[in-house]
């Protein structure tokens, strides 16, 4: 009886679905695959049939420094430090004669503004801006009460000051570091000892499928997948797993590939992504017979 009572928990519990966390792969470019794939709780080999749902982001990072060396102060003025030396201000002006602190050239086009109130355009508004070459965003900044926005703080005594974070519309975040000779009150840009402002970015492509749709499928290579409950493992040799969207001409494939052990892989596996304009893979460098792609989430 216990037996019996044992095969049909065991039974109940191969019935339930599994979601795994597939292990991030790194490449080049700052980009990175991450994500989930569900199955419906098979243990042993697994078909494509299996993976009930998935959700495998492509996502490419990017980030933009702005320094001295590329980035030279462009706009400084009505830029103030209060004076117990612990906030660095730009003074607002809803009329657009306010003040302005910016870096960055024209040839090539790399600047960056914390904050410009020199411009009323929407009317009441200031502005925040990166740019990189043709990528480039604005943010509309409001007009402070107090008449003053403050773009950077520093502990008591400190010369260097952390900007305060601007996030943009994209999800781009604005952070980085101010260095002044000390000075409070009206400065410019002889006051200005050193900076560095960075931009942080992503962009994601999501291939899924779940309660709410899909967008892709298993990509027919796919194979040579099974688990033992913990683990969801990719064969070597031969093995792969893939989600994307197939060739349907004149459309091209795209997809996201967390393992490759196929035929046209390296000997010890690859992964990667593809799409209309790219195809870039690293190595695995796996020796063993079954890959670790993904494990269970608790």
């Amino acid at each position: 009886m216990r037996t019996l009572v044992s095969l049909v928990l065991l039974g109940a519990a191969a019935a339930q679905a599994t979601d795994f966390q597939l292990a991030p792969v790194k490449l080049p470019g700052g980009v990175t695959i991450f994500g989930t794939v569900s199955t419906d709780g098979t243990i042993g080999p697994l078909a494509p049939a299996n993976l009930t749902g998935w959700r495998v982001t492509v996502r490419t990072a990017t980030r933009y420094d702005y320094t001295p060396s590329n980035a030279p102060p462009s706009n400084v003025f009505g830029v103030a430090v209060t004076a117990d030396g612990r906030k660095l201000r730009v003074a607002a002006s809803p009329d657009g004669t306010g003040g302005a602190l910016s870096f960055g050239t024209y040839m090539p086009e790399v600047g960056v503004h914390l904050a410009n109130y020199s411009q009323s355009w929407p009317p009441g508004m200031g502005f925040a801006m990166y740019q990189y070459g043709a990528d480039f965003e604005y943010l509309d900044i409001p007009v402070p009460p107090s008449g003053w926005r403050v773009v950077a703080r520093a502990a008591a005594g400190s010369s260097v000051y952390k900007i305060v974070p601007v996030s943009f519309v994209s999800g781009a975040v604005m952070t980085g570091t101010l260095t002044t000779d000390g000075s409070t009150g009206v400065i410019g840009p002889a006051q200005l000892l050193d900076w560095h402002v960075t931009v942080r970015n992503h962009s994601d492509v999501v291939y899924y499928q779940d309660a709410s749709g899909a967008n892709s499928e298993v990509l027919p290579t796919t194979q040579g997948l099974s688990t033992d409950g913990r683990t969801l493992f990719v064969a070597r040799p031969g093995g792969y797993l893939g989600v994307g969207v197939p060739a349907v001409p004149p459309g091209r494939p795209r997809g996201a590939v967390p393992a490759d052990f196929s035929d046209a892989a390296p000997p010890k596996g690859q992964a990667g992504y593809f799409d209309a304009f790219t195809v870039q893979y690293v190595p695995l460098h796996f020796g063993g017979t079954l890959y670790p792609a993904a494990q269970a989430m608790p």
